[in-house]
């Protein structure tokens, strides 16, 4: 079941992300573990996690999202997941050369990759049997 009360809507970025920790530690019940938009977002939890004098993973454990190249230089090393976003760019770019090499029509089905993301655990989380 969905408990509205852990969830905290904010902007994109540290201090958003701080603030919106903070909101979540004033709550009635604290999370144990925090999954945020984004790593930006998820570095402003990990400060408001510990000014509020708790440790990361054992108290809160927290997951990012983009694979930002800080990430794994925090202490703790953050957990994240990586949307692929230079493979992506990459066939972004293959695609439109085989447009323009007219290898590839306007009116033709348009060719679907999926790239699946990829969960990357690191010291933010508990780790995971």
């Amino acid at each position: 079941m969905l408990d509205d009360d852990l969830i905290s809507f904010g902007k994109i970025g540290v201090e958003s992300g701080r603030e919106c920790m903070k909101k979540l530690l004033e709550g009635a019940l604290a999370p144990d573990g925090v999954f945020a938009v984004e790593d930006f977002t998820a570095l402003g939890a990990i400060q408001a996690i510990k000014t509020a004098g708790l440790r990361i993973p054992e108290d809160i454990a927290i997951i990012g999202f983009a694979n930002e190249a800080f990430g794994q230089y925090l202490t703790p090393s953050l957990s994240t997941v990586n949307q692929q976003t230079v493979t992506m760019g990459e066939e972004a770019a293959k695609l439109m050369f085989e447009y323009l090499r007219g290898e590839l029509k306007v009116d033709m089905k348009p060719k679907k990759l999926v790239l699946a993301p990829q969960l990357i655990c690191r010291e933010s989380s508990l780790k995971f049997v």
